[in-house]
């Protein structure tokens, strides 16, 4: 794989665009030994998990900026991220400095059915990998895993956080579990979705908004 180490972390040979934000000192922040990127919305979503000891689910996983901060925080972590390149620095982040038994990495997007799509990513930043028609990376729901006492669930897929939540519905209503999804700018669009859709369904399963940080809401039950 086509990878390279830069300020702490294992990364896409081609990113360029959060190696500059992490790099801003008034995005800098350290979690856990390393410059976090999105650190300060992490710290906020555990205020709203104190004291949980269940399940993290990371959609959109990337290459583990989440889930290496939330490990100590969960009983297991169940990371999901489709491109190839991404869960080779995932498992260099995360895997290689943690026990099996605590976290799986699997190979597959997520969305409200079952099937198959491919995923198109913008040169220089990783981060803006966006699910389009194919055959190549299976595409599974949430609800397909039947998990049990799920309590914080984070959805980043540049614009496809509805359609992931629909596909588990059950296990949210089920769970209960904190939920961070990201509704930034009109993505959704893109999707034939309407912008904070995420959010307005997930209102309609009665959670309330505790906080938005930079275009992602932080979600809880009502």
């Amino acid at each position: 794989m086509n990878i390279k180490h830069a300020d702490g972390w294992w990364w896409p040979a081609h990113e360029k665009h959060m190696l500059e934000w992490m790099a801003n000192s008034k995005n800098r922040i350290m979690i856990n030994g390393r410059p976090a990127y999105q650190g300060k919305k992490q710290l906020a979503v555990l205020k709203h998990c104190k004291g949980r000891d269940g399940l993290y689910v990371d959609i959109g996983a990337h290459i583990g900026l989440w889930a290496y901060n939330m490990l100590p925080h969960f009983a297991f972590t169940h990371a999901f991220e489709p491109v190839a390149v991404h869960r080779a620095c995932f498992e260099r982040n995360v895997l290689g400095h943690s026990s099996p038994e605590i976290v799986a990495l699997h190979a597959c997007a997520m969305g409200d059915a079952e099937g198959t799509c491919t995923i198109e990513t913008t040169n220089g930043s990783s981060g803006d990998s966006q699910v389009r028609p194919g055959t190549e990376i299976p595409m599974r729901t949430l609800d397909s895993f039947n998990f049990d006492d799920v309590d914080l669930i984070k959805v980043d897929c540049e614009g496809f956080e509805e359609k992931a939540l629909r596909g588990g519905v059950e296990t949210i209503k089920r769970c209960r579990p904190v939920i961070c999804v990201e509704q930034k700018r009109d993505m959704a669009r893109r999707f034939g979705l309407e912008p904070q859709g995420a959010v307005r369904f997930l209102q309609e399963l009665g959670y309330s908004v505790a906080e938005e940080i930079g275009g992602d809401y932080i979600m809880v039950p009502a």
